[in-house]
């Protein structure tokens, strides 16, 4: 299990939360508009299903960085975060030099798996 967070890292990562949520939001629905401009071809139902199954892996993705909010869990939720592209690299800045070695090793070790 990985350490709290620093309380400053938690209170950072909350004031983030309403613009991380956004940035998912906002590419969320940018997908799902290609998926509906396919429609126009004439496919409406494979556009459907293909825009169906879209919210489904979409919902899992807001799910893994947004249902299980507490701080025990937060490290979890940084990671989340950066492994979608939600903070910039100057938001990621802000946290901790610990917190920030924590999730960069995460995210090494996982994008080569």
């Amino acid at each position: 299990m990985p350490p709290n967070l620093p309380e400053s890292d938690w209170k950072t990562l909350s004031r983030l939360k309403p613009l991380a949520l956004d940035r998912l939001c906002e590419r969320i629905l940018l997908e799902a508009e290609d998926r509906i401009a396919r429609a126009k071809s004439g496919e409406f139902y494979r556009a459907y299903l293909d825009l169906y199954q879209h919210i489904q892996k979409s919902d899992k993705r807001v799910a893994d960085c947004f249902d299980d909010w507490r701080r025990s869990q937060a490290l979890f939720t940084l990671m989340n975060w950066r492994e979608q592209n939600l903070l910039t690299d100057e938001e990621f800045a802000t946290f901790s030099s610990e917190t920030r070695a924590m999730v960069d090793e995460w995210l090494s070790r996982n994008r080569g798996s």
